[in-house]
C-alpha cells in the first residue's frame, strides 16, 4: 500500500469517527461549485417544431440560486429562439425561464439528481436581438413581387402560395405573425420549450456520479444520508 494510500485511509478512519461522534454532520457546495458543473456545457440547442419550416432553442446561460430558507435550487435559464423559413428568419426572441428543482441522492447510483421540477415563469426579453417580421415583408420574403403583384385572392390564398401548401396549420401559424405580436408567437412555442427544460433537467445529463477516488464523496457514498438544499447550500448530509 502507498503512503497515498495509507493516508487516504487515516483520513477516512479520522472522518468516520468524526461522522460517529456526530462532529461532521455535512459538506456543503456552494453556488459557484454548482455553476461549475453547468457552464462547460454550455450553449446546448435543441430543435423545436415548425409547422414547413424551421426552429431552435439554444440554451446559452444558466444562473444558480439557493434562496434563504427554501429547500429546492432556482436556476434563471437564458436562451434563445430562432425561427426561419426558406432560410429567412421571420422571428428571433431572447426568453428567460425560471426553473426549480429538489435534489436527491440516490443510494443505489449514488447519483445526484433533480427531482420536483417545475417552471415558474418564462418572459421575453426585449432587446436588439428579437425581430418579427410584419405581413408584408414576410409575404414578400416567399412570393416573387411579379407573382406579388397579380395577386387578387385573399390573405389566405398567399399564404398558400408562401408555404407551398393547403395545410391549416401552416397557415395558422404564418397567421399569428399578422398581429405584430412577438409575446403571441412566444405562447405558441412556450409548451415545447418548457419540455425541453424539464425533460433535460431530468436527464441522464444532469445526473452527477460520486467518484469513490475522490476523499468527500467516497466518504459520502459510504456514509452518506440524504443531498438537501439548506442554509442556500447543497448539503450532503451524514
Amino acid at each position: 500500500m502507498g503512503s497515498q494510500s495509507i493516508k487516504t485511509s487515516l483520513r477516512r478512519l479520522f472522518a468516520k469517527c468524526l461522522i460517529h461522534f456526530k462532529r461532521l454532520t455535512h459538506v456543503d457546495y456552494s453556488v459557484n461549485d454548482i455553476s461549475q458543473l453547468i457552464q462547460p456545457h454550455l450553449p446546448l440547442s435543441f430543435p423545436i417544431s415548425v409547422p414547413r419550416g424551421e426552429g431552435r432553442f439554444t440554451l446559452s446561460k444558466v444562473n444558480i440560486s439557493m434562496p434563504i430558507k427554501a429547500n429546492y435550487i432556482q436556476a434563471e435559464v437564458m436562451g434563445g429562439i430562432e425561427v426561419t423559413y426558406l432560410a429567412n428568419p421571420i422571428y428571433r426572441a431572447h426568453v428567460m425561464l425560471v426553473v426549480q428543482a429538489m435534489p436527491l441522492y440516490d443510494h443505489i447510483t449514488k447519483n445526484v439528481l433533480l427531482t420536483a421540477i417545475r417552471i415558474t415563469g418564462i418572459h421575453m426579453l426585449n432587446d436588439e436581438y428579437s425581430i418579427l417580421k410584419d405581413t408584408s415583408s414576410l409575404i414578400n420574403q416567399f412570393v416573387p413581387s411579379p407573382v406579388l403583384s397579380m395577386m387578387t385572392g385573399t390573405m389566405k390564398t398567399a399564404f398558400n402560395i408562401m408555404t407551398g401548401t393547403t395545410t391549416s396549420e401552416a397557415n395558422s401559424y404564418l397567421q399569428m405573425y399578422l398581429s405584430g405580436s412577438k409575446q403571441k408567437v412566444l405562447d405558441y412555442h412556450k409548451p415545447q420549450i418548457e419540455n425541453i427544460i424539464v425533460e433535460l433537467a431530468a436527464s441522464e445529463e444532469m445526473q452527477y456520479s460520486l467518484d469513490i477516488d475522490d476523499f468527500e464523496e467516497g466518504l459520502f457514498i459510504q456514509y452518506g444520508k440524504e443531498v438537501v438544499v439548506e442554509d442556500s447550500h447543497l448539503r450532503f448530509k451524514f
